[in-house]
């Protein structure tokens, strides 16, 4: 469960969440971007700021500059839900792929019993707001919630450039390899 947690806090602090929080209206799957254009762009700190300001004003639902524990457990609930549908969408995908010759043997019904349901993991704000939360008045700061991706890439922006380098983001991955992205 704790890995739950910081994997969603993570998401969120990456400002990965932002643009599915943003609206309430669902957009559509993000087209897959090619290995080489993912390791030419170039992370900055100016980049990773931005995009955690998006993600926490996603988030801070009522714009008081605090990250709630309710708050955070809507955000978390709405991205587990857009999971759910993006798994159930590929596994429609996939019937119509495995049922090639269209005689409906695959049966669409049994197929889709298989389908994720929601979660059995409740979202859980308050977990959240407790490991974020540095001062411990029960809220996200702004500053609390960039400081733990910032000192991240502040540690692999070994020359403190303010941008990520292919170096020293191979130095970082090699430093830390069980923490490989999926």
């Amino acid at each position: 469960m704790f890995k739950v947690h910081v994997s969603f806090a993570l998401l969120i602090a990456a400002g990965t969440a932002a643009p599915a929080l943003a609206s309430a209206a669902p957009t559509p799957t993000p087209k897959a971007v090619a290995p080489a254009a993912r390791q030419q762009a170039t992370p900055t700190r100016a980049a990773l700021i931005k995009g955690l300001e998006t993600g926490f004003k996603a988030i801070d639902s009522n714009g008081d500059g605090f990250v709630t524990a309710a708050e955070a457990q809507a955000a978390e609930a709405k991205v587990l839900q857009q999971r759910v549908v993006r798994a159930r969408s590929n596994i429609e995908a996939e019937f119509t792929k495995l049922d090639t010759n269209k005689d409906g043997q695959l049966s669409k019904v049994e197929f889709m019993a298989a389908a994720p349901s929601a979660p059995n993991v409740q979202a859980n704000g308050a977990a959240i707001v407790t490991q974020l939360d540095a001062n411990k008045d029960g809220k996200i700061s702004l500053d609390e919630y960039r400081s733990r991706q910032l000192a991240v890439f502040d540690k692999v922006d070994t020359n403190k450039d303010g941008t990520i380098s292919a170096a020293e983001r191979q130095a970082a991955q090699a430093a830390n390899p069980q923490r490989r992205r999926r």
